[in-house]
């Protein structure tokens, strides 16, 4: 019996390795849209500010652009230069820049109110056959997931994935005004952060898929039946 019990369990350990290797790495599925809400405005200027641009799933790797960088919309139009928000794979690629001192800190200058903060928020967020169930943030240059201290232009928060909320199932809010930079080049205006945010999924098996391996565990139970 115990026989039995091991080969069944690895005939079960089987299909859930199965399911879990259905999918490689997917692109995002669909439009994205990215949002730039500061309640508080700017330095110097309380004017909330609500814009929005959609980025087509076919230019997700560009995205949204800096005007220097030859972006241009709503939102591209309010950025900093070198500034952009893309998508690669499974992960959302943001660089922000300092556009601001506040207290000798280097900032970027938008404001929060009313304790909601200023930040970019990007809907329409699908992932091609998986489920998005939570996420990891980085902030080394280059978009890195490691690197050393040096290899970062974030002060704080010491975590990046404090800047990072879930606002439902396809949209995450990313924290632009509790970014304070590290002071790495001459310059108030030189100085930047790159941010990583990698979606971590379960994947989502076609229907032949899930009769396949639902065929496989039921041959599975027939046999301990019979056992």
């Amino acid at each position: 019996m115990s026989s039995f019990r091991l080969r069944l369990g690895q005939q079960i350990g089987a299909l859930c390795l199965a399911l879990a290797s259905l999918s490689a790495q997917a692109d995002f599925a669909s439009d994205i849209t990215v949002k730039l809400i500061a309640p508080g405005g700017l330095t110097g200027d309380a004017t909330p500010i609500s814009l929005s641009q959609t980025v087509a799933s076919a230019d997700l790797a560009s995205g949204v652009l800096a005007g220097n960088l030859g972006g241009s919309g709503e939102v591209s139009d309010f950025m900093l230069d070198n500034e952009r928000v893309f998508f690669s794979g499974n992960s959302i690629l943001i660089r922000a820049a300092a556009g601001d001192v506040i207290g000798g800190d280097l900032v970027t200058g938008y404001l929060g109110a009313g304790g909601s903060p200023a930040r970019y928020e990007i809907s329409g967020l699908s992932v091609t056959g998986q489920t998005i169930t939570g996420f990891m943030a980085y902030a080394f240059d280059g978009f890195a997931t490691s690197g050393t201290s040096s290899a970062t232009g974030l002060q704080s928060p010491a975590s990046a994935g404090s800047l990072v909320q879930w606002v439902n199932a396809s949209t995450i809010s990313f924290d632009v005004s509790s970014i304070v930079f590290a002071r790495r080049f001459a310059g108030d205006t030189d100085n930047y952060a790159e941010f990583r945010i990698d979606l971590l999924t379960t994947p989502v098996p076609e229907p032949a898929t899930w009769l396949l391996l639902s065929g496989g565990l039921l041959a599975v139970l027939r046999r301990s039946r019979k056992s």
